[in-house]
């Protein structure tokens, strides 16, 4: 299968798994957001090798056949932090964790933490209506880049997420921040040129 065809495929399956999502609080707006889903989640596959999508699409058909759902499981992690009260009473619903993929998985969700950080220092405009970095900083109503990703991470096969996080070491030990070309496929799919040009319209306010 193509790239550009797994990624839309991948995309279709999440909004479905998440779709089907209930929080106690009600529908999430998010949940009601197509648009927004498809560029935020698009702008992070496009940056994946084949491989790795390859990898997380047979996730997501797989739990299909396994009765779970992806989408939830990602939610549900990060209420580790966010909600630990809550997180204790559905901990049940999740698979067990070994130490040796947790501490790899708490390695990579921090090198994307720093990323985050250096990309803010870079775009200010850009970053100042985003996540808070680093896990020690989440709210209830606050989930940083550090617990999302490790919530990602913790719901992918550790087939998926050991490619991930050798991708993403090897990318750090290259001085490469992914985060950076994350964030220019989705400005560039909101239609704009490039980092600089969107950065620029926000601090002119425009």
């Amino acid at each position: 299968m193509m790239k550009e065809k797994t990624i839309d495929e991948i995309i279709k399956e999440e909004w479905l798994q998440f779709q089907r999502i209930h929080n106690r609080g009600g529908r999430a707006g998010c949940q009601d957001d197509w648009e927004q889903f498809e560029i935020m989640r698009k702008s992070q596959f496009m940056a994946w090798p084949e491989s790795i999508l390859d990898s997380y699409y047979d996730d997501l058909l797989s739990s299909q056949l396994q009765g779970r759902n992806l989408l939830f499981e990602k939610y549900a992690w990060m209420m580790e932090s966010t909600s630990p009260e809550e997180f204790r009473e559905i901990r049940r619903a999740l698979p067990a964790i070994t130490w040796i993929r947790r501490n790899r998985i708490n390695r990579t969700a921090f090198i994307q933490a720093r990323w985050g950080e250096a990309f803010a220092t870079e775009y200010p405009s850009m970053a100042g209506s985003g996540r808070v970095f680093y896990t020690q900083d989440d709210k209830p109503w606050s989930t940083s880049i550090e617990t999302y990703t490790r919530g990602e991470l913790l719901s992918y096969s550790e087939k998926t997420e050991a490619q991930y996080s050798d991708f993403i070491l090897s990318h750090e030990e290259e001085g490469v921040n992914l985060t950076k070309a994350v964030r220019e496929n989705m400005v560039r799919l909101y239609g704009y040129p490039s980092l600089e040009h969107y950065e620029n319209m926000l601090r002119e306010g425009k």
